[in-house]
Formats: structure tokens, C-alpha cells, sequence
């Protein structure tokens, strides 16, 4: 026995829809609740479409509704009706079909019985088979003739722009150069690490200043003879103070101290360090280094002065760390240029996955040495991650679609993918990085069944059929070439559908839109 399945219907369900449920129903007689103004039986043709698809399945479909035109127009094609489930689960279903191939178009035709003609003469006959075939012939012209106008000659165009609904994700991502392939499970895509070493060298101008001394003190002193010959004084004898720190001085002329003991004779002398420490007061230096200070003594009568200072720049920690961070950056950009020339296809290589490791440095002054700049020789090696934007967009895509609700198609054309920020960057090359997909969706939509409901209405009732059966931002477009004809052509495939997109469900109408399937 037979088991009698029950489909209840949707209000939104297509004829394509519903042919789908009973396509998809393991039962081989059905009974189909249709709800009130369901658009997928609410016209002759949906009905037909109908019981085609019926006596091609080899079952038994009866309609549960409400509507007395509908149950009347299906009864008429031979579809069992009910007012309610209960009844037609309890009426008694007999034979496989009560649906009859001649409702939808296809009885057989029989002629008309013949009667006996009168005989005519022969030239009457031969002038009759003349007309008769004239007539045939010019008969077929016009048939074939309507036949071109009426099929091949019209066009349409329909305009459709569904209302359209934004969809967006955030993910967190992390590629991997260990990885051959996405990871849709874990958010993972491929990457692969690049390197390359680096040289490079920079000078800076220091900054910090400081008094430095200068000049050296100058003045005389009077050497005295201890020995009865003369006595000669040469340059560079060191003379100095005794009392407190020891200021030293040399001679910077040779003298000749007469003979005799008590003779004196004065000379120049300078300070050795630079600086007004070398400014000493008169008669305070009083002692000969050396061997000399056997021979003679020595007294300053007057003060040495011009000793003095000047401000001086030297280099400080400070301006080694500027220097090094300086350098690095510089290496830093010189290496990511030389690596975006490595990239293929679609790779991308994000800067704040670059790595510096420094293999040397050398400087060319010591901190707190006088210099008026501070020079570095750098050699470094610099790695990045390289990663294939279309296994991001690939990934991107695959997370976007499980935001789609059901019912409704993703616009591979309006999506786009943004790489926020790279949160981590581990030794071995692999990144952690956040990105956002944004996308548009709409109600999927059936050309062939719109084409389907379409085809041979006329213009007006073509645009009410669609703006019933679609959600629309604006009213339906549909033009037919020639103008004057006034009906959409009965050929679908001489229907064009263009899908617009543009539209929001809360948007004004927008001045920017694309055409996405024709």
C-alpha cells in the first residue's frame, strides 16, 4: 500500500520550489497544503508546469486549499482538491494517475468522416488541385511567416534590483610557512619566510656640547745658575709648580745661563695641558725636572695667562642609539624593497613582518670622545613572511558564506578582504594577523523560472508577476523590442534577465550600480 506524504507549502515558495518538494518527497502520492496567494500556484500555467512534472515523476499529487478558483482550476486539469489534510487523508486514492496528458495540451486529434464527392470532369479536378495547392502553399507562407514574427522577432530585456543585505566577519588569522594548504578548520593559511643580508654604513653629526680646553697658558720664567761654568737650557725642559696639584710647563726656546754661580737668564714657556688650569700666579713655579734641576733653579716673577676654554661637541650613548636605530631603519626599508622584487603573483608581504638580526657594528668613536659626527658600519640580516593573498581571500570567502541566511546567495562580485593588523611574529617566520571580510547578499534568484512566468504576458502584467514573486528595492524594468509589440516573447531564451546591484534594504536608490548576471 501506498503511503500518502504531506508537503506544506511556504507563502514565498516558487513553482520552482515546489517542484523541488515534490521531486525530493519519497512518497509516491502527495498532498500539497497551499497556503493563501502562494505564487507558485497562482495561475493556469504554474498548474500545468505542475502536472507535467507530475506524470514525469509517475505520481499522484492532490492540492489541500481554501481558495475555491484555485481548487476549481486544478479540478479542471484533474488534480484531486481538499479542503483540509484530514479529508484527504482519509479519501480513497484509485489508479496511479487522475491527471490526463490532453489538460495540458497534448489530446490527439481525430478528423472529421469523410462524404462522398461527386465526381467532377478532369480539367475541373486539375484546376482544383491548382487552387488547393496555392492555397497550401501560400497558407504555410503565412504561417511560417506569424510563426517568425511571433517567435524569432520579439525581444525583452528585464531589469531586476533585488534588495540586497550587507554581511561582515572579523577573524583571526595566523599563516604559517609549515602549512601547504588552507585550513578552513583552524583559520590557517600557507606562507613562506624570505631573507637576505644587508650592509650598509651612516654618520651622524653628534650633539652634546661641553667646555673643552683650548689653549695653553704662556709666560717666563728666570733660571738661575748653581754652577760656576755656563750652563745651557735646552727646549722642552720641564718646569713646574710644587705647592698643591703640580701644573707642568716646558721651555719652548734653548737658553744659555752664563757662567758664573747666581747669573740668570729668563726663557718662554708653555703649559703643557691646554686650559686655565695652566693660568699660575707669579713666583709659583719654583722646581726643574730632570737632571737639569742640579744645575739651576727656576722662578716665575710674573703670572701665566691665556690659558683657556671652548665649547666642544663629543659623543655621547645617546647618539649611538640614534645612530644604530637610524641605521636600522634605513636597512629596514632598503631590505623590504629588495625583497617586494621577489614576490610572485599574488604575494604580499606585510611590513610588520619584517625581522632584523644585527651580525656586526662598528664604530668609529668611543662615548665621551670630541667629535663633531659619529660613524657606524652595520651588517644585518632581514626576514619577512610572504603571504598568497588569494588563500586569504579563498579563506575570507569560505568564513563570509556562513554568515549568508538560508535562502540567500553571496555576491562573490561585492566582496572585499582587509589585513587590520599583525598582533604577533614569532622566530620561525609564522604571523598572527586580524582580517575582515565584508560582503553583499540577496535572495537567490531563478532565471529559468522567472523567465518561465514571464514568457508571453504582456508588459504590464509581466511587471506585476515580478514585483509579487521578488523582493525589489525599486519597481521592474521590462522593455520589449520591438516597442509596439506589447507582449514578452513565448522563447525564454529570447527573455534577457539583468541583475543589478546597488541596492540596500534601507538605501536610497544610489546612483553607482553594476550589472551582475544577465
Amino acid at each position: 500500500m501506498n503511503q500518502l506524504g504531506v508537503i506544506y507549502l511556504d507563502p514565498s515558495d516558487t513553482s520552482g520550489v515546489i517542484r523541488e518538494h515534490v521531486r525530493g518527497a519519497d512518497e509516491k502520492r502527495l498532498l500539497l497544503v497551499v497556503p493563501k496567494n502562494c505564487p507558485g500556484l497562482d495561475s493556469l500555467v504554474d498548474l500545468k508546469l505542475l502536472g507535467r512534472y507530475v506524470i514525469a515523476l509517475d505520481k499522484e499529487v492532490a492540492l489541500v486549499t481554501r481558495d475555491r478558483e484555485l481548487a476549481r482550476l486544478a479540478r479542471g486539469l484533474g488534480f484531486r482538491t481538499f479542503s483540509s489534510v484530514r479529508r484527504g487523508q482519509r479519501a480513497r486514492w484509485k489508479g496511479r494517475h487522475t491527471l490526463a496528458d490532453d489538460s495540458f495540451g497534448m489530446q490527439s486529434s481525430s478528423g472529421p468522416v469523410g462524404k462522398a464527392i461527386p465526381a467532377r470532369s478532369r480539367s475541373q479536378t486539375v484546376r482544383l488541385g491548382e487552387i488547393a495547392v496555392f492555397a497550401l502553399a501560400f497558407l504555410a507562407m503565412v504561417v511560417f511567416m506569424a510563426f517568425i514574427l511571433v517567435v524569432l522577432v520579439p525581444t525583452a530585456t528585464v531589469t531586476l534590483e533585488p534588495v540586497a543585505y550587507p554581511v561582515n566577519t572579523t577573524l583571526t588569522v595566523q599563516a604559517s610557512p609549515d602549512l601547504e594548504s588552507v585550513d578552513f578548520i583552524n583559520l590557517r593559511v600557507p606562507a613562506r619566510v624570505v631573507e637576505m643580508e644587508l650592509v650598509g654604513s651612516e654618520e651622524i653629526a653628534t650633539t652634546a656640547i661641553r667646555d673643552e680646553p683650548d689653549a695653553l697658558a704662556t709666560g717666563e720664567v728666570v733660571f738661575t745658575n748653581k754652577r760656576t761654568q755656563a750652563t745651557i737650557v735646552l727646549s722642552d725642559t720641564i718646569v713646574s709648580t710644587s705647592a698643591g696639584t703640580t701644573i707642568r710647563f716646558r721651555t719652548t726656546e734653548p737658553v744659555t745661563v752664563p757662567l758664573g754661580v747666581g747669573t740668570r737668564r729668563r726663557a718662554p714657556i708653555e703649559a703643557i695641558e691646554p686650559g686655565p688650569s695652566g693660568n699660575v700666579p707669579a713666583y709659583s713655579i719654583n722646581r726643574v725636572e730632570g737632571p737639569m734641576d742640579r744645575q739651576v733653579n727656576v722662578i716665575n716673577v710674573a703670572p701665566t695667562e691665556e690659558g683657556g676654554v671652548s665649547e666642544a661637541r663629543y659623543v655621547t650613548n645617546a647618539d649611538k642609539d640614534q645612530l644604530r636605530e637610524s641605521s636600522l631603519h634605513r636597512l629596514r626599508e632598503e631590505g623590504y624593497d629588495a625583497l617586494m622584487v621577489e614576490l610572485t603573483g599574488e604575494e604580499f608581504l606585510p611590513p610588520e613582518s619584517l625581522v632584523i638580526f644585527v651580525l656586526s657594528e662598528t664604530y668609529d668613536k668611543f662615548p665621551d670622545e670630541v667629535a663633531d659626527s659619529l660613524g657606524l658600519h652595520l651588517r644585518a640580516l632581514i626576514g619577512g613572511t610572504v603571504i598568497d593573498r588569494a588563500d586569504v581571500e579563498l579563506l575570507g570567502l569560505r568564513m563570509l558564506q556562513f554568515e549568508v541566511r538560508e535562502g540567500f546567495q553571496l555576491l562573490s562580485e561585492e566582496t572585499e578582504f582587509h589585513i587590520e593588523e599583525v598582533s604577533e611574529v614569532e622566530y620561525d617566520g609564522t604571523l598572527t594577523f586580524q582580517m575582515s571580510a565584508e560582503g553583499v547578499t540577496w535572495v537567490e534568484i531563478d532565471v529559468a523560472d522567472i523567465r518561465e512566468g514571464i514568457r508571453g504576458k504582456s508588459v504590464s502584467l509581466a511587471e506585476q508577476y515580478l514585483a509579487r514573486h521578488l523582493s525589489l528595492v525599486q519597481e521592474p524594468l521590462v522593455r520589449v523590442s520591438p516597442e509596439w509589440w506589447g507582449r514578452l516573447p513565448w522563447l525564454p531564451f529570447r527573455i534577457a534577465i539583468e541583475v543589478l546591484s546597488g541596492g540596500g534594504a534601507d538605501d536610497e536608490a544610489t546612483s553607482s550600480r553594476r550589472t551582475i548576471c544577465v
